[in-house]
């Protein structure tokens, strides 16, 4: 009756998002976009698919990133469809996984109709689930066919907090899975108060430890002053945050601003025109990445926005310190993981919700977490004793390589799963 109800309810409300969904999405992709939610793909889209398929969700970029090594090992088996929520997520998708038998989609809204038709047309054999992505329909719906997993998943406190609001609601639903993968034992006591059966939870760990970054070459990198700090997948007003603090520090230097979303450039690059001096230059780094056109001037600053996707992972490797974004404001933090793999030494703000196993790097001394106010502390305690953060960027780097394994314990699962039902 509950899911009677909100399957009726959902259709009625969506419309007053659709407008805000579209509006969003470029041009070039509003009309796959707008097929692919409501299911309506063309008539032979899987038809070169000729293995068992599987089904993996994935919100968006960290959770595309955080799942292919998985993606890689289930490709030597079984043909997968991605699908994505958001444009960026399906943009890496399709850059990261071009050589194996994947295809990606944007998730059909969550009614009854639209869920059955996407699995009349994919006949997936499973589908995973990754992290906290919880809807009822996609949930339900996929159980009566087929085994329905959550990998890697985790519940955030304030996550938490909602759904233990409607356990009465979400316990059935999640009870329809035939294992929840939880990446740390907090996760577990979450699932449990929301009324999962324990026998359904499982500890694998984060697969994001086994994280998988392409080398990329940067010719520019030469270019740059040092020191380089990169401040990743920020948000507004981070990069004001990171700007003043970097400015108030160093009188020579390059700092790289790569926001998470890269359409907001013109409002970023507004606040880095604001404090522009002589010693300073600015410059894109699509300008910077053209033949023959690489800086204006010598000056002792330099200021680069990253106006591109899919490179950041691969660019913490010329930097000398990394800020993660996204920490400095209530929004959960952004993953440190990527520049840990580099080796190179991390700081983040006060919000790091979202990647609770930090706090062991940070009680362990290796890595620096900071509010807004003390960031200006942590660059000039740098400058002073960079060896020092140096060496604090190989011990978290030993670390993570400790805590590696999620993905095969998770595949291990999977599979395990899928002979249940073949036999």
């Amino acid at each position: 009756m509950l899911r009677f109800v909100y399957s009726t309810i959902y259709p009625v409300v969506y419309p007053f998002f659709f407008l805000k969904e579209i509006s969003k999405k470029s041009k070039a992709i509003r009309k796959v976009w707008l097929k692919e939610r409501f299911a309506l793909y063309d008539k032979n889209y899987f038809s070169d698919f000729k293995r068992k398929k599987i089904w993996i969700h994935a919100v968006s970029v960290g959770e595309v990133i955080a799942i292919t090594p998985l993606v890689k090992a289930l490709s030597k088996e079984f043909d997968i469809i991605i699908s994505v929520i958001t444009e960026t997520g399906r943009e890496v998708a399709l850059k990261r996984f071009s050589q194996f038998p994947v295809k990606v989609i944007f998730l059909p809204i969550d009614c009854p109709f639209c869920i059955r038709k996407a699995l009349s047309s994919i006949n997936p054999c499973m589908l995973l689930i990754a992290e906290t992505e919880i809807w009822p329909n996609l949930i339900v719906e996929s159980a009566k066919k087929i085994p329905v997993a959550l990998i890697n998943g985790r519940l955030s406190e304030r996550s938490f907090k909602y759904y233990k609001k409607f356990s009465f609601f979400f316990a059935p639903i999640l009870n329809k899975l035939v294992f929840i993968g939880v990446q740390e034992e907090i996760y577990k006591q979450r699932f449990q108060q929301l009324g999962v059966r324990e026998d359904k939870i499982i500890i694998t760990g984060n697969v994001k430890f086994d994280l998988e970054i392409q080398e990329m070459d940067f010719p520019w990198q030469k270019e740059l002053n040092k020191p380089v700090i990169i401040a990743g997948s920020t948000h507004s007003p981070e990069e004001e945050i990171i700007l003043n603090a970097f400015l108030n520090t160093f009188s020579e230097g390059t700092l790289i601003l790569a926001p998470r979303h890269p359409q907001r450039k013109k409002e970023i690059e507004e606040v880095i025109k604001k404090r522009l001096s002589e010693n300073m230059e600015f410059i894109l780094l699509s300008e910077m990445e053209k033949e023959k056109k690489g800086r204006k001037n010598s000056a002792s600053i330099l200021i680069i926005l990253v106006d591109k996707i899919g490179i950041l992972s691969a660019l913490y490797k010329i930097c000398d310190l990394a800020v993660i974004g996204g920490s400095f404001i209530p929004h959960g933090g952004q993953n440190p993981l990527e520049a840990i793999y580099w080796k190179k030494p991390v700081v983040f703000g006060p919000y790091m919700d979202n990647f609770p196993f930090i706090k062991e790097f940070v009680e362990k001394n290796l890595c620096w977490q900071v509010d807004k106010d003390s960031l200006t502390d942590v660059f000039k305690l740098f400058k002073e004793k960079p060896e020092e953060f140096k060496k604090k960027g190989d011990l978290a780097y030993q670390l993570f390589e400790m805590k590696k394994g999620a993905s095969q314990r998770t595949l291990n699962l999977i599979k395990k799963h899928i002979n249940l039902i073949e036999n």
